[in-house]
């Protein structure tokens, strides 16, 4: 099988990682040529703000490149315990501090992806084309099937790249809608949360004595009037890098004293005072982001069966509740059981799609309910609302708060959130009970 990957971000690296276990060939086109050190890309516009890897997407880091773990912290990257090392102030309370055994990765998004990139060109089938672009897809004659695509960039111009499978990790800006459409065949449709949220990213150098006993500190505002949020992590050289974010067009400024006061701002003005008095060492850099958008291509019925979608050309999301890399892992990984399954079974390609589209329909349902959940708590939002969300959000608004006093909920709450259980476990019996009992109390208190 010959596999051609689009896109060489993490997304792209990870897919090519998965495929390089069954494929003849795998090659990765992208029309960046990376750096070879960890400075942001180009083509990765907020890769100069605050990233993180989820529980999830540590497992899955390690599933495919043993050893990482230790090669990153080696580099100054922090492998950390989301109950112990992150202090969090939310619904205008902070969150219990204890060990929960959630573990998470503090570092930059460009360190990351430089060890993914560097033990991916390590493997021997995988071949590289950066610094060109995909201009189409070629398909046969019955259009069921792509065949290569049309790359442009490379030595003699244009050339046809054929290929047995094609994974798109392109991103955002995935063009495969467009050429599906240009093929005479049905673009998915898409769904859209609108929040037109704003970042502003600065780097801060700190005397050790003044450094705080927290790895990484979030201050998120309180729906539906608070707009701001703030998040910062000691990442790998030492520095804290500090993202400010503002929902509905409350955009963080760009400048020395408005990036100050913007965090003077917050609910809690803790991140204010852990900069205040700190040494800049970074012009600000800033970012904006429309909307959750996700294509629905688990929908369609005359899809070429070996072309897949992963990442964000899949499904993108407010960054502020890093998600994209840990779903983008997690697509990687059920892209390699299909793989392995359909080496096993052989029930062909159009079974692989289906296949594959499934699996990560699971994972893409939950981190958007608990994305767009979140932010469709302002009635600015832009987006469908569904049938008792209310309800929903009310429920776990207790279980936020309870997380500020009950390690049990604290636990279950971050084996959720960094996308190692499902949902549903905040509705098990025993959170269920203390929900309902806090409830009872806030119902009687306010009474």
């Amino acid at each position: 099988m010959r596999a051609i990957v689009i896109g060489g971000s993490i997304a792209g690296l990870l897919a090519a990682r998965a495929l390089s276990d069954f494929a003849e060939t795998v090659t990765i086109v992208d029309r960046d040529v990376p750096p070879t050190t960890a400075v942001p890309r180009k083509g990765v516009p907020q890769g100069r703000h605050v990233h993180g890897v989820l529980a999830s997407g540590l497992d899955v880091l390690t599933f495919f490149f043993p050893n990482i773990i230790e090669e990153l912290s080696a580099d100054g990257a922090r492998v950390v315990d989301t109950g112990k090392d992150v202090r969090w102030f939310n619904n205008g309370a902070w969150r219990l501090r204890c060990n929960c055994g959630v573990k998470s990765c503090v570092l930059t998004r460009p360190l990351l992806e430089l060890h993914v990139r560097r033990r991916v060109e390590k493997l021997p089938n995988v071949t590289r084309l950066y610094g060109a672009s995909v201009m189409g897809l070629k398909t046969d004659a019955t259009k069921s099937r792509v065949t290569g695509l049309c790359v442009d960039g490379l030595e003699g111009g244009k050339k046809i790249l054929e290929a047995d499978l094609i994974v798109d990790c392109s991103g955002r800006g995935s063009k495969t809608p467009l050429w599906l459409e240009e093929l005479g065949l049905t673009k998915p449709a898409a769904t859209t949360v609108t929040v037109n949220i704003g970042y502003s990213t600065q780097f801060f150098r700190m005397p050790e004595t003044a450094r705080p006993d927290w790895q990484a500190m979030l201050i998120l505002s309180q729906p539906p009037k608070g707009t701001r949020l703030g998040a910062c992590f000691f990442v790998e050289n030492g520095e804290l890098q500090v993202t400010l974010g503002g929902q509905f067009r409350d955009y963080p400024p760009d400048d020395q004293a408005g990036f100050l006061e913007f965090a003077a701002s917050l609910e809690h003005p803790e991140l204010f005072r852990t900069i205040q008095h700190a040494v800049s060492t970074s012009p600000i850099a800033t970012y904006r982001f429309p909307a959750h958008l996700r294509n629905h291509y688990d929908r369609l019925r005359d899809c070429p069966s070996n072309l897949l979608v992963l990442g964000d050309a899949l499904c993108s999301f407010n960054q502020i509740y890093g998600q994209g890399m840990s779903v983008a892992a997690l697509e990687a990984q059920i892209l390699h059981r299909c793989l392995a399954a359909e080496r096993l079974h052989g029930n062909g390609a159009s079974r692989l799609r289906d296949r594959y589209f499934r699996g990560v329909s699971a994972v893409v349902n939950a981190a958007w309910a608990m994305a767009t959940g979140a932010d469709l708590a302002y009635p600015q939002a832009g987006g469908d609302r569904a049938f008792g969300q209310a309800i929903i959000l009310g429920y776990l608004g207790h279980v936020i708060s309870l997380s500020c006093s009950d390690e049990r909920v604290l636990t279950v709450w971050n084996q959720v959130t960094n996308m190692q259980r499902p949902l549903s476990a905040l509705f098990a019996p025993s959170i269920a009970a203390r929900v309902i009992r806090r409830a009872v109390w806030a119902k009687d208190k306010q009474d």
